[in-house]
């Protein structure tokens, strides 16, 4: 009688390879995750910009659209809140008027908001109306 001697099945992977490159994509996905994250961060700050200006722009037309007597030398402060759904950011828009020369006067809106309570920006409209 003849005994066959079969090698051992070599051909599958091993616990600890699995486990390695489970870690390893892992690690990956992490970095991919914090990426997405970031890239999320900048939008919503670009967002907040673009609506920033779009409030400056609107309250410059609205000084603008006032009469020439009706602008007086003063700052006035208000509150904007953020017009988009979802997510809540509050604007500080100051007007500020100015005499240059009595036929002119400048006029200023400054916005200022927060981005995730830790960083300040501002955007500033400038324009001068004469009579």
């Amino acid at each position: 009688m003849l005994q066959t001697i079969s090698k051992p099945d070599n051909s599958g992977f091993t616990l600890i390879e699995v486990m390695v490159s489970i870690l390893i994509m892992t690690v990956g996905l992490l970095g991919l995750l914090q990426t997405v994250i970031l890239a999320t961060e900048h939008n919503l700050r670009n967002q907040m910009r673009d609506e920033a200006v779009e409030i400056g722009e609107v309250t410059m037309h609205a000084m603008k659209a006032k009469p020439f007597a009706m602008l007086t030398s003063a700052e006035k402060t208000t509150q904007v809140s953020s017009r988009r759904p979802g997510f809540s950011s509050t604007y500080a828009v100051k007007q500020i008027v100015s005499n240059l020369t009595g036929d002119s006067k400048q006029l200023i809106v400054d916005i200022r908001w927060k981005f995730k309570n830790i960083s300040s920006f501002h955007h500033q409209v400038v324009s001068i109306k004469s009579k």
